[in-house]
């Protein structure tokens, strides 16, 4: 592809990043730098448009060394891996950016964008080939258009929170409220429908140039993640009660997830029953008429009496690897640190090690001559694609790291834009 909405000529490839030579400009708040991430690691060049003071997810702690500074925000490390920084003074500066764009992305509420000119009517205008993606609670229409929302809220409202958590007591009363997911699970999933929105914009319009508007709401996207829930209740009009998944507790205290997927049929008994057997944990399990689905169904606590027992005779490690040597969807859970040494994860090569150059600053604030590296370890890509790998190469900018260098390559002047026909 061909930097700049000036050329869009096609989705690339060979060996290369897929978006390699694709323009993005970001102005996002931090619910959405994930989405930059993404076309970052897909091979396009993200800018990222910071005010003088940085973008706020640089005052996000927790910080490097616990020193807090715009550079060092943890936070903003994880999402802003694979991005240029481009100091902003104003909307006309902006504007220059995306006039030698292929992409926009941003996280304006339809007023501020249209008071701002960056709302899509006013940049199509000027830049008909710009891909426009915003990103927002509700969308950038309909009755919540102006509500707020944090992640906790989102996946409250799109429902996905109300099937987990503990399971209602026998009268069908909860005494305890659902639980929501850490990890700002409607932003991740709003900024992955987002870069798959932009993949199909740019795709859609490489023959003629043709850009267009793409309006994400968060709210929307974390109704999608209900998964049957929802789609049981427009069928049925059954209402999912929320259970937690079954865990075990090995013998040295590791919890493993344990599900047992009768649904998929008699072998996933059989072979469960093949390994409690071979350990002395079977119990009453033996008996033939446990073959029944409806018998093992009315009698569960047998089943999950011998998954005990059998828990308590390994640790965790070993007892998730016998489940799967039965074909059961068994898993430790593991803790950051656990995961970072997974040797499948370290066999494909996922995580991967930048250098930080950080230089002495100034007492004006500015970079001094010394400084000092530091190797830093990111998640690498979440897929392999040996004809368009994933690109793990720059870490993330300091603030302002990279205005003159992308002025440079992408010929533009500041502070005033210039109207593209």
């Amino acid at each position: 592809m061909s930097g700049g909405s000036g050329g869009i000529v096609g989705i690339a490839g060979g060996g290369g990043g897929a978006l390699a030579g694709v323009r993005v400009v970001e102005l996002c708040d931090p619910s959405a730098e994930y989405c930059g991430r993404m076309l970052a690691g897909l091979g396009a060049d993200v800018v990222k448009a910071e005010p003088p003071q940085g973008a706020p997810s640089r005052s996000i702690g927790p910080f490097a060394d616990d020193v807090e500074d715009p550079d060092g925000s943890l936070s903003f490390w994880a999402d802003n891996v694979g991005k240029r920084s481009v100091v902003v003074e104003d909307d006309d500066e902006v504007l220059a950016l995306c006039r030698a764009a292929d992409v926009m992305v941003h996280t304006l509420r339809a007023p501020e964008s249209k008071r701002r000119g960056l709302d899509h009517a006013s940049l199509s205008a000027r830049f008909p080939r710009l891909v426009v993606c915003a990103v927002t609670p509700f969308g950038q229409s309909g009755p919540w258009a102006s509500y707020e929302a944090d992640d906790l809220v989102l996946m409250a409202l799109g429902g996905s929170m109300a099937a987990c958590g503990y399971r209602p007591g026998p009268d069908g009363s909860y005494d305890t409220p659902p639980l929501a997911a850490m990890g700002d699970q409607a932003w991740r999933t709003a900024s992955t429908y987002a870069a798959i929105a932009i993949l199909a914009a740019l795709y859609a319009g490489a023959d003629d140039g043709t850009g267009q508007f793409i309006d994400v709401s968060a709210h929307e996207c974390s109704a999608s993640m209900t998964e049957w829930h929802l789609l049981t209740y427009l069928c049925s009009g059954a209402v999912y009660k929320r259970a937690p998944h079954p865990t075990l507790t090995a013998a040295d205290g590791r919890r493993v997830a344990a599900l047992v997927p009768d649904f998929l049929g008699p072998h996933v008994f059989e072979k469960l029953l093949a390994v409690l057997e071979d350990n002395g944990v079977a119990g009453a399990l033996s008996d033939p008429a446990f073959m029944d689905p409806a018998h093992r169904a009315a009698h569960y606590s047998e089943l999950w009496g011998a998954l005990k027992r059998l828990a308590s005779l390994f640790d965790g490690e070993t007892l998730w690897r016998l489940g799967q040597s039965a074909g059961l969807p068994w898993g430790v859970i593991r803790s950051p640190d656990e995961v970072v040494g997974d040797s499948h994860l370290k066999a494909r090569g996922h995580f991967v090690a930048l250098e930080h150059e950080e230089p002495d600053r100034a007492d004006d604030g500015t970079d001094g001559p010394g400084g000092r590296s530091r190797s830093v370890v990111y998640p690498g890509a979440p897929f392999i694609a040996h004809g368009s790998p994933w690109v793990t190469d720059r870490p993330p900018p300091r603030l302002g790291e990279h205005t003159a260098e992308v002025k440079a390559d992408w010929n533009i002047g500041m502070p005033r834009a210039q109207d593209h026909a």
